[in-house]
């Protein structure tokens, strides 16, 4: 809830931004070989994207966030896995934070229940910020599974 507190002021000032192109594209695929979801992202100049794994999660910018829809033909296999990122103590944040540039690329190991092909369906949840905003994103995503 603090976290939220702390960062409604960022928030209210983007919502009348975020009609401006999004500076992250997504690119998402399943790799049967090793039964692994990866999502690649390409970051416009300029920008930067949080990773799903803060040093702080209570505190500073809003993580990336992979959210599955339910399904009985998959099951998630540890946490997700993410390329190395920059970590660095953030002064407007007051906390230490990693983020990406340029690029990053993210992965979810899946377990198949099913033998016959389907989609995965969900939304990434994410904030990208440059130096003078931060926007929030939600982006949904699918990803057909073909075991």
């Amino acid at each position: 809830m603090n976290k939220l507190i702390l960062l409604l002021p960022i928030l209210f000032t983007c919502f009348g931004i975020t009609s401006q192109q999004n500076p992250v594209t997504w690119k998402i695929e399943y790799h049967k070989d090793n039964s692994l979801i990866k999502y690649k992202t390409s970051i416009e100049y300029g920008w930067h994207l949080y990773a799903a794994n803060l040093p702080s999660p209570d505190e500073g910018p809003l993580p990336t966030e992979f959210n599955y829809n339910d399904s009985d033909k998959f099951k998630l296999s540890g946490a997700v896995f993410e390329s190395k990122s920059i970590e660095e103590f953030d002064e407007n944040f007051g906390v230490d934070v990693r983020y990406f540039e340029n690029s990053a690329e993210f992965s979810q190991k899946i377990e198949l229940t099913s033998s016959e092909p389907f989609p995965i369906t969900g939304t990434i949840y994410y904030m990208v910020c440059n130096d003078q905003m931060c926007i929030p994103f939600e982006d949904p995503f699918e990803v057909m599974i073909s075991p």
